[in-house]
């Protein structure tokens, strides 16, 4: 121990004195390290002979090409999945007729809500909500599912027809328009002066029509109808009603417009098949039952009824695009039968002795008004007479104020099936 801390403090003297800061005094160098192997591999290797230079013109090594598979991308998770389309519409005629209806929910909405207020309407026309019951009911609800279901049934089948004849498609449409028109009565020929008898002449009705232009014409194809029902009297014994109901399958009138400009006219006119029915309506009351007043089932005496040819006439006059001024005349003789001639004492004053030819007749005046040229409805307010009787054509004696809707109906939404 004594000689190893001797030689650590002889060190450390030598390291802190003077001659050692000057780099006197220095230890000897350590042997150089043996040389690496790869050093003598390289002094044999010089022993060897000199392998000959390469060509000059050698050409270079070919490129090694690594392949690797393609890695797939993986969508972001910011990134929503891309929405799938939606399946393309059925090519049938209902498929077509669904999209047709979806297209036109503003005509759907008019005259649906114009329906449900006509079956209230008319039993407060016809008091047919009061005593006795069932009759009143069932006679209410003869009437709407004749009225209405005829009507329904009729447009429904043409439209089955055209469809399946033109293969569930539209392209051979040009045009098409739907017409609503709600009708408030306020006067019939057997009213002394409006609201005599306890509201005669007060009543409701509507008409509905569908329309359509081929394409490469100008004739418009035209079906629809629609009825008006007013209260003749009310008394003690009864309530006394009178109907008019008639529809037309087919109209063909031909269009003639000028172009467009400040002033615009519009004539159409054509042949037309129409039949319908005029009817009586008696609803008694309590007294009324026991004295006698016994009225079928339905509740519905006939007065008029036939079909045949007839025609209707159209001008319209628009003024800067958007005002209209419009006029129409419908014609028609049921030659294909006539009035009734048994005669009802429960339908006095209607129970008239009849003889001729039933003609319907019907004349409109009105005022409208075209929201906008991209989507043209028109609303229009209107003055109407109307009468299916075999009284002389000039003596129209139903009269009503009118509210119309002309809509025109999406086909090219229908046609893509949008």
């Amino acid at each position: 121990m004594a000689r190893v801390a001797v030689g650590l403090a002889l060190a450390l003297g030598a390291l802190t004195s003077p001659a050692a800061a000057q780099g006197q005094g220095r230890l000897p160098p350590l042997p150089a390290p043996a040389p690496p192997a790869a050093a003598a591999s390289s002094q044999a290797d010089a022993a060897l002979p000199a392998l000959p230079p390469p060509l000059a013109d050698a050409s270079p090594p070919s490129p090694v090409i690594v392949v690797s598979p393609p890695v797939p991308s993986l969508p972001s998770p910011a990134t929503p999945p891309p929405r799938r389309k939606a399946p393309p519409l059925p090519t049938s005629s209902f498929g077509v007729a669904r999209t047709l209806a979806r297209s036109v929910p503003l005509a759907a909405t008019l005259d649906g809500s114009w329906s449900i207020a006509l079956h209230v309407l008319t039993e407060l026309v016809n008091r047919t909500w009061d005593a006795p019951y069932p009759w009143g009911t069932i006679g209410q609800y003869s009437t709407r599912i004749l009225y209405g279901g005829s009507w329904t049934l009729m447009l429904g089948l043409e439209s089955m027809i055209y469809l399946a004849a033109s293969g569930g498609k539209l392209d051979g449409i040009a045009e098409a328009r739907f017409r609503s028109d709600w009708v408030v009565s306020y006067d019939l020929p057997a009213c002394p002066t409006p609201g005599a008898f306890g509201g005669c002449g007060v009543g409701v009705g509507g008409y509905s029509f569908i329309g359509i232009r081929p394409r490469g014409t100008r004739w418009w194809f035209e079906a629809g109808g629609g009825w008006v029902q007013q209260r003749v009297l009310n008394d003690e014994n009864r309530t006394l009603g009178e109907s008019m109901w008639v529809l037309s399958p087919l109209t063909a009138t031909y269009e003639t417009r000028t172009g467009p400009g400040p002033v615009e006219l519009r004539l159409r006119g054509g042949p037309g098949v129409f039949f319908g029915a005029h009817n009586a309506h008696v609803h008694p009351t309590l007294r009324g039952r026991r004295l006698g007043v016994d009225p079928p089932w339905h509740a519905m005496y006939p007065l008029d009824a036939g079909i045949g040819p007839g025609g209707r006439a159209e001008l319209e006059v628009v003024l800067f695009e958007h005002l209209s001024l419009d006029a129409e005349l419908v014609v028609a003789p049921l030659l294909l039968g006539g009035p009734t001639t048994r005669r009802e004492p429960e339908i006095a004053p209607l129970d008239f002795a009849r003889d001729g030819i039933s003609t319907w007749r019907r004349g409109t005046a009105a005022i409208g008004w075209i929201s906008s040229r991209a989507f043209p409805i028109k609303s229009s307010l209107a003055l109407t007479s109307m009468e299916l009787s075999e009284r002389p054509l000039t003596r129209i004696g139903h009269t009503a104020l009118l509210l119309r809707f002309d809509i025109p109906l999406d086909v090219e939404r229908a046609r893509s099936g949008r």
